[in-house]
C-alpha cells in the first residue's frame, strides 16, 4: 500500500522537573571515587539530555495501559504488550484491534513482520533529544558553579535483618531544571490528527508518573509547559512556508485542558 505525506504535526514546548531527575548514563571509565550512577550526558557539552527514546519509551508505555494492551504473559509471571504481529491474523476482537493498530501507528508496530508492519503503516511519532533551555542552563551554573549541571542524591537501602545501612549515591538533574522538547507526528491520512489525542493523553499520564529511575523514590516528576503546535503540510515544504500554528487551549500550558477541549480544536 502506497503512502503519500500530507503534512507534519510539529509540537514544541518544555519539559518541568518537578523533583529531581535520573535517567541513567553510563559508568564506564569512571576513576576510582567516582559517581557510580550517573545520568546520561552530552559528551561534547557534559550537559544532562532527556533522550528521545525513554521519552518515547515511557510515553508508548502509558498509552499501553491507558488503551488496555497489557495483559499478563501465558507462560511467565509478568506483563507484556499486545504484540502488534497479532493485525495480521489476530484472535483479538475488532475493538481491540483498533486500538493495537492505533497505537502501532503513532509509536510504531515494533515488530519485524511485514504484514503487520504494511497494515500498521510508517510509524508517525518522532520524538528528538531533549536540551537544557538556556535559562535552566545559566541558573544551575550560577547555582551549582561553572560547568555544573547536576546534583548528588544519596540513599539507603536497609538491610531488613541486620538494619544495617548501605548508602547509594545517585546522580540527578535538580527539581526546577527545564528541558525544551520537540515532537513530530508525520500525516499520511485525513483523520491521523486524531492520533495526538492518544499523545496528549499519554503526555498527561505522565505527569502524574515518573520518567527515569526511582520514580517510586521521588524522583522523574515532571510537567509539560508553553507547547506549541505547527501544522506544516507538504506543499508548505515544498515552498519554503513555515506553515500555521494550531490554537491550543490554555495557550498550550496545560495538557488536560488541551484534552478536554480537543474536538474543539480547528484542524487544517
Amino acid at each position: 500500500m502506497a503512502h503519500k505525506l500530507l503534512g507534519k504535526y510539529l509540537l514544541n514546548g518544555q519539559i518541568v522537573c518537578i523533583t529531581g531527575l535520573h535517567i541513567g548514563g553510563s559508568a564506564a571509565g569512571l576513576e576510582i571515587g567516582g559517581m557510580d550512577n550517573p545520568v546520561i550526558k552530552d559528551p561534547l557539552t557534559d550537559e544532562p539530555i532527556i533522550p528521545g527514546s525513554s521519552l518515547k519509551g515511557k510515553l508508548r508505555s502509558l498509552a499501553e495501559w491507558h488503551l488496555g494492551l497489557i495483559a499478563k504473559h501465558p507462560k511467565h509471571n509478568s506483563y507484556q504488550a499486545y504484540a502488534c504481529e497479532e493485525l495480521e491474523n489476530s484472535p483479538l476482537d475488532e475493538e481491540k484491534r483498533k486500538r493495537v493498530l492505533q497505537l502501532a501507528r503513532l509509536f510504531g508496530p515494533a515488530t519485524d513482520k511485514s504484514k503487520a508492519r504494511e497494515i500498521a503503516g510508517p510509524t508517525r511519532l518522532i520524538v528528538r533529544d531533549a536540551r537544557l533551555t538556556q535559562a535552566a542552563k545559566e541558573k544551575l551554573e550560577y547555582n551549582l558553579g561553572k560547568g555544573s549541571f547536576t546534583e548528588v542524591k544519596t540513599e539507603n537501602a536497609i538491610d531488613r535483618v541486620t538494619s544495617e545501612a548501605n548508602p547509594r549515591p545517585i546522580e540527578r538533574i535538580p527539581a526546577g531544571a527545564d528541558f525544551n522538547i520537540s515532537l513530530v507526528v508525520d500525516c499520511y491520512e485525513q483523520d491521523d490528527h486524531k492520533l495526538l489525542r492518544l499523545l496528549f493523553t499519554a503526555m498527561s499520564l505522565l505527569e502524574h508518573s515518573s520518567l527515569g529511575g526511582g520514580g517510586s523514590r521521588g524522583n522523574g516528576q515532571i510537567a509539560f509547559q508553553e507547547l506549541k503546535l505547527i501544522w506544516r503540510s507538504a506543499d508548505d515544504y515544498a515552498q519554503g512556508r513555515p506553515g500555521n500554528e494550531i490554537n491550543l487551549p490554555s495557550g498550550g500550558k496545560n495538557v488536560q485542558e488541551i484534552l478536554s477541549q480537543f474536538d474543539t480544536i480547528k484542524w487544517p
